[in-house]
């Protein structure tokens, strides 16, 4: 039921067409016509009661018992920049905002307990330098592509050598890797010294490399 209408409607504030729609919500809303009718009895009771009037000097009372406002205190422009101002800290959103800051600190400086520095050197330690090596003398091109460069076929250009070899050393972190060569940028051809070979899924397979620092 729309309230709002219905207290319209008994304040007399409703165009034609919001007063039609208000009737119509009377006459198919029992609960409706029944509140209307409780708001009509109490409008007509309140017009019959004996209401008292407030005596003409009772305002004037009333202000003259209250508080006079403190004076207002323009601040000048030279205090407002440069006089002392007071902040007030929440003790807990203050430890808060330091433990915050620590930490950011730690992340900046700090990388698993290590400065940036001996973590860097670490993760290039781990890192192995693996020459890969492919005959082909009548090719124009030769790249390698494989798990480690998203099969991705400009990554790892090899440069041709004597005899028609093609060579490119990259550096792998310790692994199983699946790869293949790619001959003039379309033909896919597996390592034929590859030490082992895996199942591609489509027929076909990828060469195998397992890298080790030992």
């Amino acid at each position: 039921m729309d309230r709002e209408i219905i207290h319209r409607l008994l304040d007399e504030e409703l165009t034609e067409a919001e007063e039609e729609e208000a009737i119509e919500i009377l006459s198919s809303d029992h609960s409706a016509r029944e509140e209307a009718g409780m708001m009509m009895d109490a409008i007509d009771l309140l017009g019959k009661s004996d209401r008292k009037r407030a005596p003409s000097s009772f305002t004037s009372e009333v202000m003259k018992k209250l508080p006079s406002p403190a004076p207002v205190r323009r601040r000048t422009l030279k205090e407002f920049m440069f006089g002392e101002r007071v902040f007030r800290w929440n003790m807990a959103s203050a430890a808060g905002a330091v433990i915050l800051v620590l930490i950011v600190l730690a992340a900046v400086y700090y990388d698993g307990g290590k400065p940036p520095s001996v973590a860097q050197n670490a993760a290039k330690e781990d890192m192995i330098p693996v020459r890969f090596a492919f005959v082909a003398p009548d090719a124009e091109s030769v790249s390698l592509a494989g798990d480690f460069n998203r099969w991705n076929v400009n990554e790892n250009t090899m440069q041709r050598e004597a005899n028609g070899i093609w060579t490119v050393e990259i550096t792998l972190k310790p692994g199983a890797y699946n790869y293949m060569f790619v001959v003039d940028g379309k033909v896919w051809v597996p390592d034929p010294s590859a030490a082992a070979y895996r199942d591609d899924g489509f027929g076909s397979r990828n060469s195998l490399v397992r890298v080790s620092n030992l």
